[in-house]
């Protein structure tokens, strides 16, 4: 999804740790991805010269445009997206990244990121979830772990004692760009603001916010599990953004802003594919290790 998330793939008491302080998407929503301000109305008859008959048209229209949004998500096969996230004010934590999705028959994901640090070279990562393990890889477990990539099986992730994977293990399994068109549903005042051609595909431009609150009331019970702890971070905040549709009401793209605990963290979505072949790789177990013991 688009929205950030803490990302803490290790924890502080294991030799195999690392911080890393900033969010994704999938996440999307984290997407993405929306300022921290109230909800804003949408223009009144007065100032735009619209009557209410008009108005109310135009919103009946949006609202349907995002809920044939929300329900052409759960159609899509398969997509690969490219995701930039930029939190705080100094680039250290901004990531840049590609997410492969196979949603049928089976679900698997793979994603990598390029996280930026404050006074030294960016931390490469790759991350894959298949229904039974997850599979990471990063530079600084490869001397301790012997091998490139570490693995552990879901049921590990929620029974390790000393072993916080259930951050990564959200990120990625919220990591469907499209879920997001499902929070967007939740806006009360989305409206649309102007048509743009995105890699040949004409679309429409919409923009709102909604309440994180609002948004997790109307997931369904497993979105609500995968997407629920984001949305809890956000607090009272209004998640702003904007989402451009193709005529299939298919998002093609997605900027989403969220204040975050004082930080403000930008997520941009771009869709570079949609129910095209996605083929993705595992590794070779000769370059697997298995998640240490505690």
């Amino acid at each position: 999804m688009l929205l950030p998330s803490a990302h803490s793939a290790i924890s502080r008491n294991h030799p195999f740790r690392r911080q890393y302080g900033s969010a994704t998407a999938i996440a999307l929503i984290a997407i993405s991805a929306c300022a921290a301000s109230a909800v804003a109305g949408c223009s009144s008859a007065k100032s735009n010269g619209k009557n209410s008959t008009d108005t109310a048209a135009e919103s009946s229209a949006t609202s349907k445009a995002l809920q044939l949004a929300a329900a052409e998500s759960d159609q899509v096969s398969s997509l690969t997206a490219d995701i930039r996230v930029q939190s705080g004010s100094t680039s250290a934590g901004d990531m840049t990244g590609t997410v492969s999705l196979q949603l049928k028959p089976t679900k698997i994901i793979a994603a990598s990121f390029s996280v930026k640090q404050a006074n030294s070279a960016p931390i490469e990562l790759d991350e894959i979830l298949t229904a039974k393990a997850i599979y990471f890889k990063d530079p600084a477990f490869t001397r301790a772990a012997g091998k490139p990539w570490l693995t552990a099986s879901t049921a590990q992730i929620s029974s390790k004692v000393g072993v916080s994977l259930g951050s990564l293990l959200q990120n990625l399994e919220s990591s469907n760009p499209l879920d997001q068109a499902k929070l967007f549903n939740a806006s009360k005042n989305a409206r649309a603001v102007g048509t743009k051609v995105i890699r040949g595909v004409r679309t429409t431009e919409y923009t709102g916010t909604y309440l994180p609150a609002a948004a997790l009331a109307d997931l369904s019970p497993a979105l609500r599990k995968q997407l629920g702890p984001t949305l809890r971070s956000i607090g009272t905040n209004a998640v702003q953004f904007e989402v451009w549709l193709d005529a299939h009401h298919i998002v093609r793209q997605a900027e989403v802003e969220v204040n975050v605990r004082g930080q403000i963290v930008v997520t941009e979505l771009y869709i570079t594919s949609v129910n095209k072949p996605v083929k993705v790789s595992l590794p070779p177990a000769s370059q697997v290790a298995p998640m240490p013991k505690i």
